[in-house]
């Protein structure tokens, strides 16, 4: 009888609670807090392809709000990364796959650092743990659009002066596209001679607006504004000291001037 020998398809392709389970089962770490803590797991499906696999952990980690550094899928490799928050820096994730269909995902802490060896597990298997066979890379999802960050100037300055010391080289990436609602004093406004103004906030230690504690501040971090066309009125009634508050798009890190600029900026009130 035709067919009476053949497998069920659905028998041939893993379940996601299996390879949840290979992820669980193979997850390791090593180091410790003083010399910077690694974690490490990976999986192994059957017809997943290169392409696939980083399609499809990359939608992955767009479904849990990550952002997307990094992404080869010829290559097979994919860069993810955890937004900063109050409690903690940004988190890198990287992700290697091959044609075998192995999948490897690691996760590397700084000197200092701690984490919660559960938590790291689940949200690495939160990103791998799903995958299924597959040739081709799924589209693209959709990010959602995040409201605007509120943040001080001098956090802001901050935030990005410290990882620039880390490493200037991956701020571009990291902070592209992001908005911001900043809050801060106003340091100055261009004179519009270029048919653009310019708005920078104050970001020295002092908490008086207007006074800045010493020379050396000079060479703080800035925040600088780029305000919208339609925003030329608001930039003719600015003073000087003036509290403010003012949402932009990060458009990049000036490391020579030490200066972050923000564009499409428009005053809220």
């Amino acid at each position: 009888m035709k067919g009476r020998f053949l497998v069920p398809l659905m028998l041939l392709v893993p379940s996601v609670s299996a390879v949840a389970g290979q992820c669980e089962d193979n997850f390791t770490k090593k180091g410790n807090p003083l010399s910077g803590q690694e974690y490490f797991t990976s999986v192994q499906v059957n017809g997943l392809s290169t392409a696939s696999a980083i399609g499809q952990v990359r939608n992955n980690g767009i479904g849990q709000n990550m952002v997307v550094l990094d992404e080869d899928l010829s290559a097979g490799t994919l860069v993810l990364e955890q937004p900063s928050s109050t409690l903690h820096r940004p988190l890198p994730v990287q992700v290697t796959a091959d044609n075998a269909g192995t999948v490897t995902i690691s996760l590397k802490l700084r000197k200092g650092s701690f984490g919660g060896t559960n938590e790291i597990k689940k949200s690495m298997c939160d990103l791998i743990g799903s995958l299924k066979p597959g040739k081709t890379a799924p589209p693209r999802s959709a990010a959602p659009k995040p409201l605007p960050i509120q943040i001080s100037a001098q956090q802001l300055a901050q935030e990005i002066d410290a990882q620039a010391k880390e490493n200037a080289a991956v701020i571009a990436d990291r902070y592209k596209g992001r908005q911001y609602t900043v809050k801060g004093v106003n340091a100055g406004v261009s004179d519009g001679k270029s048919g653009r103004y310019y708005v920078t906030f104050q970001t020295g230690g002092s908490l008086l607006p207007g006074l800045v504690e010493s020379d050396s501040k000079l060479f703080d971090t800035r925040v600088r504004c780029e305000l919208q066309p339609s925003q030329k009125a608001y930039a003719l009634t600015l003073r000087a000291n003036e509290r403010i508050q003012l949402t932009g798009t990060f458009r990049e890190y000036n490391a020579e001037d030490f200066v972050v600029e923000l564009n499409d900026c428009v005053g809220v009130k």
